[in-house]
């Protein structure tokens, strides 16, 4: 199928083409010619928009499908639509399944259910065997069938698991990921420790959970010399520690939950659970450093942290509710009218960075190129019709406020329309 995109706004600061606006006609996945007019006979589909952009394909880095064990909530070919919908041509997914995905078998099993997918999974491998925390999983024979992160997700990883697995991922230049909560100090919270904790009545979590959890990570990191992924960033002192572990030369890059970005702690106050999440939603203060570090490069990318539910988990009082949310198809529309992030440093935070951190060679936007893209525009009211019923009642967002539409991606020759 040949593709025409009219006059779209190229974000690609590796294209000679960056920031210009140009006519894109793309030939079954190939990029055929990029110039000022292109005739629309040549193609058999022609994308416009009012402002229309393009970039390199957008990487989601945290995004649990369910799939094996809970497949009512979600499955492999769900997620993945969904991923395609939010923008994202690849998705890093999670390995808390049931049964987790402790080894290479299981890796095979995501690649095999994602074979006439639009959008490529890029599957997590578990830190530990079945995910336990004791004994380090196979993580080489893992990363050999394709795992691209080793994580325990949420669970808490022991200093002496951490450094062994620093020590040893060396050997096949592996990414380690840890979650950045002590698990002693907020087993069984609910809500920020402060006046979220003293209005509701609820069990808060200190941000001391975090910072003493991150400063022992990057004591560990110091010392194995290793590569470390942080994942769910959400206060001001977190960034502030690893914007000093950067400046010291560690090897450490951090994610951040799109909630956490958006989100104060006062809007648990009404004891709505869709605003119920892990890490949780902290104080302005916080959430304004966040999103300064996020422009200063201390923290790296802001995830979806998509995790699906359903009314047994979100109709019930907030103490027993579960703390998942569905986030893959409005990560972007939220970055781009919540966080009020312009669409060159947005291409930056989806694209650029989680690439460089998983080492994948993205192509650039130029004739002859493959194309590997997202087709969005900042400007156009996000379509809330691409969500589920489901999606859209258990989503923290004020759907009909958001702004920003992404109308597909092209990835490896599958074009994928909203």
């Amino acid at each position: 199928m040949n593709v025409l995109l009219k006059q779209s706004k190229i974000i690609d600061k590796s294209s000679s083409h960056h920031n210009s606006k140009k006519d894109i006609l793309i030939e079954n996945g190939i990029i055929t010619a990029i110039n000022d007019q292109i005739d629309v006979n040549q193609a058999d589909k022609v994308i416009s928009s009012k402002n229309l952009h393009v970039s390199q394909g957008w990487i989601d880095l945290k995004a649990h499908f369910c799939d094996p064990g809970h497949e009512y909530l979600e499955t492999i070919e769900t997620g993945l639509n969904k991923a395609a919908s939010g923008g994202f041509t690849k998705v890093a997914i999670l390995p808390s399944t049931k049964p987790v995905m402790d080894q290479n078998g299981s890796i095979d099993s995501v690649f095999r259910k994602a074979q006439h997918s639009a959008t490529l999974p890029l599957p997590m491998g578990c830190l530990t065997k079945g995910m336990k925390g004791d004994e380090l999983a196979e993580l080489f024979d893992m990363r050999n069938s394709g795992a691209v992160m080793f994580t325990d997700d949420r669970i808490s990883t022991s200093s002496g698991v951490l450094n062994n697995a620093l020590m040893y991922a060396q050997n096949f230049n592996g990414q380690i990921t840890v979650s950045v909560g002590n698990a002693s100090l907020y087993k069984n919270a609910q809500v920020n420790e402060g006046v979220a904790s003293l209005k509701t009545g609820l069990k808060g979590e200190p941000s001391i959970s975090e910072v003493i959890e991150i400063e022992r990570h990057l004591r560990i990191l110091e010392h194995t010399n290793g590569r470390l992924h942080l994942s769910g960033v959400s206060t001001e002192e977190g960034a502030r520690l690893i914007a000093a572990a950067k400046k010291k030369g560690l090897n450490v890059t951090a994610e951040t939950h799109i909630m956490n970005l958006c989100f104060e702690d006062e809007k648990v106050l009404d004891f709505d659970t869709n605003f119920k999440t892990i890490p949780p939603l902290r104080k302005k203060s916080d959430v304004q450093a966040l999103i300064n570090a996020l422009k200063e490069g201390v923290i790296d990318c802001v995830v979806s942290n998509h995790r699906p539910t359903n009314e047994d988990e979100k109709d019930v009082d907030f103490e027993t509710a579960s703390s998942d949310t569905p986030q893959l198809q409005t990560l972007f529309p939220a970055l781009n009218s919540i966080s009020k992030i312009d669409a060159e440093l947005l291409v930056t935070i989806l694209a650029e960075r989680p690439a460089k951190l998983l080492k994948i060679k993205h192509n650039a936007i130029e004739d002859r190129g493959l194309a590997n893209i997202t087709i969005f525009d900042p400007t156009e009211k996000f379509d809330a019709l691409v969500l589920s019923s489901k999606d859209k009642k258990y989503s923290p967002f004020n759907i009909d406020s958001l702004q920003g539409k992404v109308l597909g991606i092209m990835n490896n020759g599958n074009l994928k329309l909203n």
